[in-house]
């Protein structure tokens, strides 16, 4: 009997190693994280981010599917249409995010995302805030304005790069590159997004950050209202700016044929002195091996109201309403905004971050220091014009009307004229 109740006990023992055991393989959590960052260095960043989340947190699994960026906008508008989104989605921070926003198939994370404010840059609310509400966490930080211009070229003319820091600075160096026999600008339309950066930060040097911040947003949120309209003076004076450099002849031959890739090409082969993109161009200058470049600040036009702002643009990690463990996925999205996380970031990715850590230890390319260091100083940031306002009035009114100014199709006050019927239209089909 003794044999009997000793081989019974440790039976029962078994069995409760058993139960145990099976209990704590049914508390590990398992959250599917989709993105669009199928190449390196994003993807290799991203992914050794949720190694690192998953060897801290052995409770959760998180489990990185990439797409490629066409593909993952296809695949993600079809998961949420049929419910299935995963635990945690990418998507581009601002009017990309707010679709989803609208039809209520984020979270609100808006107690979540409070204490993450406080290291976050000021002005960047308007990438992830929508009516009021905060719908997620940025990941990463790109300035949009930004001039390359080649020091060596500009020796030859006599120019100083200072004088860059005005747009009449900038059209007078064209001028004198052109008097030379030197087309000054590289760029690439064909595309159309180069056009309407070009646009886009001609009219933030026009306007105030909350004249520009509230003339996008008012396609997006209903609680925002803007006093200028896109036919005044003021918002058409940016089209009448950008069309006075293609008619000036500053901008190399076939602009409206190529793309930017091969605009790029032409300055760093020292083909063209200047050459306008984002902080995105100093990867694109370590993999064309370029030498001569530099960079300053896109300049503002005259009377500019805050000369030194700067257009900014950001991914945002979101989470549907769908997960399978809220908590769980919270977790994760405060862990990408860790400083171990943001360090490793910077340092591989050739960006910069979106929150105020003290990156003086960092290693970073010179150039990317340096514009740190615009954004550091600026006076404030916005976000890219397309990421503020619906996709219905910017495809039309600015991606496709930058390329009917520059040909003649439109004039800057008709390009104006449509945009506002568009938005004007746009609002009372919402009721708004």
């Amino acid at each position: 009997m003794s044999k009997f109740r000793s081989l019974r006990a440790l039976t029962l023992a078994g069995v409760a190693l058993l139960i145990a055991h099976g209990g704590a393989m049914a508390q590990t959590v398992t959250l599917n994280l989709w993105s669009e960052l199928s190449a390196p260095p994003e993807s290799t960043v991203l992914n050794k981010a949720v190694e690192m989340f998953n060897a801290a947190n052995p409770g959760i699994v998180v489990k990185h599917t990439s797409f490629e960026n066409t593909a993952y906008e296809t695949a993600l508008r079809t998961a949420f249409a049929g419910g299935t989104p995963p635990d945690i989605a990418e998507v581009n921070a601002g009017s990309n995010a707010f679709q989803y926003a609208q039809s209520g198939q984020l979270m609100d994370l808006t107690d979540f995302v409070k204490p993450i404010e406080e290291k976050l840059r000021p002005g960047l609310e308007t990438m992830y805030q929508y009516d009021g509400k905060s719908y997620g966490v940025l990941w990463g930080l790109k300035v949009g304005n930004v001039l390359y211009y080649n020091p060596v070229m500009l020796k030859e003319q006599g120019i100083d790069p200072a004088s860059l820091a005005t747009w009449e600075g900038f059209m007078a160096a064209s001028q004198k590159f052109l008097d030379a026999g030197i087309t000054p600008i590289a760029f690439g339309d064909r595309d159309q997004w180069t056009g309407n950066h070009y646009f886009n930060h001609i009219l933030h040097g026009i306007l105030t950050k909350d004249e520009y911040d509230h003339i996008g947003l008012q396609t997006l949120d209903p609680s925002i209202t803007s006093a200028l309209k896109w036919s005044d003076p003021k918002a058409v004076h940016a089209w009448e700016v950008y069309k006075a450099v293609a008619d000036a002849g500053y901008f190399t031959p076939g602009y409206l044929s190529d793309d930017n890739d091969t605009a790029a090409g032409l300055f760093f082969a020292g083909r063209a002195p200047f050459y306008s993109t984002g902080s995105w161009g100093v990867g694109m200058a370590k993999a064309n091996g370029a030498q001569n470049v530099a960079l300053t600040l896109f300049p503002p036009v005259a009377d500019s109201p805050e000369p030194t702002a700067i257009v900014t643009n950001s991914l945002l990690f979101t989470i549907p309403t769908t997960t399978s463990d809220a908590d769980a996925a919270k977790k994760f999205l405060e862990f990408l905004t860790s400083e171990p996380v943001q360090k490793l970031y910077v340092e591989e990715n050739f960006d910069l971050s979106p929150y105020q850590y003290d990156s003086s230890g960092w290693t970073m390319d010179p150039m990317l220091r340096q514009i740190a260091g615009l954004l550091d100083n600026a006076q404030n940031a916005s976000p890219f014009l397309d990421m503020i306002e619906d996709v219905k009035c910017m495809q039309e009114n600015v991606n496709e009307a930058n390329v009917a100014v520059l040909t003649g199709d439109l004039s800057p006050q008709e390009a104006g004229d449509m945009h506002q019927e568009c938005v004007t239209d746009l609002r009372a089909e919402r009721g708004w």
